[in-house]
Order: C-alpha cells, then structure tokens, then sequence
C-alpha cells in the first residue's frame, strides 16, 4: 500500500483518474449495490409471505365464521320442542298436522332467511311421516354416503356431497350431516344442510391467489380455479395431518409457487378443514423486481464510469493545451488563445499567463467607458436644459413685452394688472438670471415661489394659501442649489392637488437639515391626494435610471436632474399624508456658501 501511490506517478495523469475511481468508488459502489439488491430481495420474499399468510388466515377465518353460524342455526333447530315428537310419532302423521306444518315452515325459514344455505332436508326412515318439500322418508340408511360414524354420531359430520344443481349438473358442495333425536330410538333422522358453493365463492375469493380447502384430506369442496375443482390438496411430502401450518415453495400448475396450507379444527365436530393459498406471482415479481434491481445497479455503476473516462479525457486534453501556451509564452509568443474552458485550478493558471496583456486592455476599456459615461451625463444634463429653456418660450423676449404692458397699465391707473404683470415679470426676470447657471441660493428661490404663489392668489383668491417654515437657526440664505428645483414642485400641488379645493387651500414648505449636510426640503398639501397604486407607480418612475421625459417639465425631470447632479442617493419621494393630500420630499447636499447672510422672513 505504501509503494502504490509511487507506482501509479509513472502514468498519465488520464490513467490514474480511471485508476483512483475504479478503486475508490465503482468497486465500493458495486458492492453495496449488491447488497442491497439481496436485502430488497430478502424483503420482497418476506412481504409476499406475510400477504399470503394474511390471505390464508383471512379465509381461515371466514370458513370458520360460516360453518360455526351454520352449525349454531342447526342445532337451535334440532333442540325445537316440536321436531322430536314428529320425527319419533308411532302413528301415521298427515302434512296438514301442527308438529309437521310447524317444521317444514321452520325449515323454509332457515333456508330463505340464511344466504349461506343452498339446500336443507331431513331424512327420516319412520314411515309414519309423509315426504314434502323438507322432509324426506326412506327405507334405509345403507346407500346414503354420508352415514355417520360411531366417533361423530352425536355431533355432526361435515363432507363434501355431490347435488345436483338448477340445471341438472353435478356439483360438489360442503354439507352438514347432524343426527336429530326422534322421540322413540326404533327411529333415525338427519338434517342434512349444503353450503352454496356461490357465496362461498363470493365470499373467499377477492384476489388472484389459487385458494383451495378441503375437509378431512378428502377432495376439495372449494377451489378458485375449475380445473382443480374436487381435486386432492397438493401436500408437501412428509406434511402432517393434523393441526399444524406449513408456508414455503410448492410444484402446482406446472411452476413452483409460494404456497401456505393452514388447518382449523371446526365447531363442536372432529372434522379438520385444510386450506391451501398459493401465489403463482409472487416468484416472477420478485425475480423481475430483482432484475431491475440489477439493471439499475449497473447503469449507476457503469454510466459514472463512462462519465469519468469522459471527464479523464477532457482533463488530459485541457492539461496538454495549457503546456503548449505556456511553452508558446516562453518562446516570446504572448498571442496565446484567450479560451481555455472549465472553472477550476488549470482555469485560474491559464488566466495568470494572460494577465499581463488583458489588464492592458481592460485598463484601457475602463477609461474608454469612463468617458462616455461622463459624455452620456453631460448631454443628459444639456437636453433637460435645453428642454427647460424651449418650456419658457423666448424668455427675453416675454419679459421685455410684459415690462411694456405693466407700463401702460400703470399709466392707466389699473393696479391690479400692474401687480400681477409685477410679479410675472419678477418670475420671468428669475428664470433668465438663472439661464444656464449652475447653482442659486436658497432664499432667492423661494422669493421665486413667493411671486409665483402671489401670481395664482390673484386668480384663484381663497383657494390659494401658502407658508414656508424652516427652524430658527436655518439661513436659507447660505445654502445653494440648483435653480428651478422648487417651482415645479410647487406648481404640481397647486394644479393637482388644490384642483378640486373650493377654499382654504394649504401649501406648506418646509426646510431642515440633517447634522450629516443633508438639506430635505417638504412641499405639502391639503388637496385630494392620490390613489395609492398611482403613488406607488409614480415613485417608481422617480426612482427609475432613465425616467420618460416626455410631455412638459415634471417631478420626474427634477428627480433626475438631482440625481444626475448630486448622485444616485439623492431625489424625490412622494407620500400621502394621513389627514389628507400628498407630500413631495426633496433631498439634497447641503452647501453653505461660506458667508451667512441676513435671513429672509417668509409667510
């Protein structure tokens, strides 16, 4: 054992795999297998005699149960007070007496009320007594083959008699002989009962087995299959004829079959029943259970091996692969395949002699697709600036026009005009400040949002009611942002959520910020809200890389302006608030401007 690992180093490495499985797994493989094919056989046999022993004492029992119920009806009809007197009178009786009406009618109600009985008669040898449908008279006794013996005389005797049946055929059936008791002993008399062979046959037979039974080792009274109809039961050589039990292989109907023969004595004779149960099955499923057993264990045995030479000669192969590239890259050749297969260790070893020349090219690639990343934001961040200047249809040109109207106005005396074109033009005057800037304070935007919710209280009067709040010590005025961020957002609850508000109308603002420089800025309102699926569905689309930009400015491009701008962490987040309306939550670095200024009251 220890010169074995050095014996086998001389082969190829192909060679030694197939070696090292046969060894250490299709031998240890093939043993247990086997094993437990004889251990599945060993219980297969055990099971088949188990349910032809369940089968044996099933029909033992039932056999049993009819000839004890059957003996029982007998007997409380012999014990009758008026059948003795009749059997032994010593004067000629006519059918019309009570005693004789009264037993034919008893045995017309035993045979009608008992499904077991197929005939029942008395045989009487008094000649006082007239023949009728029960009651039959004889002269003697000699030519009847169910004499009583003198062991049996008192007690019954069971046998199997041939009747002839509805058609005129012969049939065997098992009978009891019990002697009655006339009144005066010159007389005998025997009640005679046969079993129909249809309910015994209804009620013994619910398989395949061939089920034979016997009484007194005579020819069967019972068989399941015709051909062995009144045939002897076929006996084990040296079998015992008394009480005794025997399960094991048996020659019957050509084939060796599994066959059990039980013995019970019946109730209150000294008859002895046999039964015998064969299974001419159960050899050949145990047998082809076996095979496939077998076939099994091969094909697990056989099909991994196969697998192994596969896989040995895939390995070796690979392995020659990986020597000519390393050869070709001592040889100064470094243009080697980039493709080897597999994900092992010979994997990791071909990846290491091309990492030199791959990590070139992916250096390369990773500053190539840096840059175009960068490219994508900047021109991402242009189309919604360009997008946002092509909203404002010609700025410039809109604010010199309504500086123009608010002139006239003024000169006409009408104030409300002057307000209104004020604070229209304040707007406008923000916007184009703000044109193509990258950064605005946060006071000067919400003085945005102060002339553009001034500019809506002078259309919508009542319905239209605003408040920004922010703590304390919060100066809106050191903190920068992008500009045109709240507007929007402003604009979106007045037109949707304060839509349906016939008064008091509710815009809230307000602004804190976090220790860690995080600025969260909450526009609120007390308007109808939205339904909780198109909620869910417009968040997605906030959070979504690449939002539809179709269809005019909306909560959708700030979000992503924020998140082109500031990163992926920052945005928008829309809620509904439990007293009613909706909630727009920004989120944003925080970036003091260095210098405080003088903060700026609002409300």
């Amino acid at each position: 054992m220890k010169k074995f690992p050095n014996s086998i180093k001389g082969l190829r490495i192909r060679h030694q795999l197939l070696l090292l499985g046969i060894l250490s797994f299709f031998i240890p493989l093939f043993i247990i297998g086997l094993f437990s094919v004889l251990q599945a056989r060993r219980q297969l046999s055990e099971r088949y005699h188990a349910q032809i022993a369940d089968a044996a004492l099933r029909i033992n029992s039932t056999l049993f149960d009819i000839t004890t119920s059957l003996y029982s009806s007998c007997e409380n009809l012999a014990k009758t007070s008026y059948l003795p007197p009749l059997l032994g009178a010593d004067t000629p009786v006519s059918s019309d007496d009570v005693l004789y009406l009264q037993a034919q009618d008893a045995l017309s109600t035993l045979r009608t009320t008992t499904a077991a009985i197929s005939s029942i008669r008395i045989y009487t040898d008094n000649p006082n007594l007239p023949s009728g449908p029960y009651i039959t008279q004889v002269d003697n006794f000699e030519s009847f083959p169910w004499l009583l013996t003198s062991q049996n005389k008192f007690r019954g005797d069971w046998q199997c008699l041939p009747w002839p049946d509805s058609w005129g055929n012969t049939v065997h059936e098992l009978s009891l002989i019990l002697q009655l008791a006339p009144s005066l002993a010159r007389h005998c008399a025997f009640l005679v009962v046969s079993i129909d062979h249809n309910y015994m046959k209804n009620r013994l037979l619910d398989s395949d087995y061939l089920v034979m039974a016997c009484v007194d080792n005579t020819p069967s009274f019972y068989a399941s299959k015709p051909a062995w109809a009144q045939a002897m039961l076929p006996f084990p050589e040296g079998f015992p004829k008394d009480y005794s039990h025997y399960i094991g292989d048996l020659y019957v109907d050509g084939k060796t079959q599994l066959s059990n023969i039980i013995t019970f004595l019946p109730y209150r004779t000294n008859n002895r029943f046999y039964i015998f149960v064969a299974d001419g099955m159960a050899h050949d499923n145990i047998n082809r259970i076996t095979a496939t057993y077998l076939f099994i264990l091969t094909a697990a045995t056989l099909l991994p091996l196969s697998f192994v030479c596969l896989f040995s000669f895939s390995f070796d192969k690979r392995l020659q692969t990986l020597r000519e590239a390393m050869h070709q890259v001592r040889m100064g050749d470094y243009n080697i395949a980039r493709f080897f297969g597999g994900d092992d260790e010979l994997n990791e070893i071909y990846a290491d002699l091309t990492a030199t020349v791959q990590k070139i090219a992916e250096n390369e690639a990773k500053f190539y697709r840096e840059q175009i990343d960068r490219q994508k934001r900047i021109n991402r961040q242009q189309e919604m600036e360009f997008k946002m200047l092509s909203s404002q249809i010609n700025p410039h040109f809109l604010y010199n026009t309504l500086e123009t109207i608010r002139m006239q106005a003024l000169a006409a005396d009408c104030q409300n005009v002057v307000s209104s074109i004020k604070l229209l033009g304040q707007c406008m005057h923000y916007v184009l400040e703000n044109t193509g800037t990258d950064f605005t304070t946060l006071d000067r935007e919400l003085s945005y949002i102060q002339s553009y919710l001034s500019i809506q209280k002078l259309r919508f009067g009542k319905r239209i009611n605003w408040e920004i709040r922010y703590p304390d010590k919060f100066d809106p005025c050191a903190y920068t942002l992008l500009p045109l961020l709240l507007q929007p957002i402003v604009e979106n609850a007045v037109v949707h959520g304060l839509e349906h508000r016939k008064a008091d109308g509710m815009i809230l603002i307000e602004m804190t910020d976090e220790p860690c420089g995080l600025l969260t800025v909450t526009v609120s309102d007390n308007g109808c809200g939205i339904p909780a699926d198109r909620l869910a569905q417009l968040n997605e689309r906030l959070s979504a890389p690449t939002p539809d930009f179709s269809g005019s400015i909306g909560l959708a491009n700030i979000s992503q302006r924020i998140r082109l701008f500031y990163g992926a962490k920052y945005g928008l987040t829309v809620t509904g608030r439990p007293e009613g309306g909706t909630q727009v939550l920004m989120q944003i670095p925080g970036r003091p401007e260095g210098e405080n200024r003088n903060s700026s009251a609002f409300g």
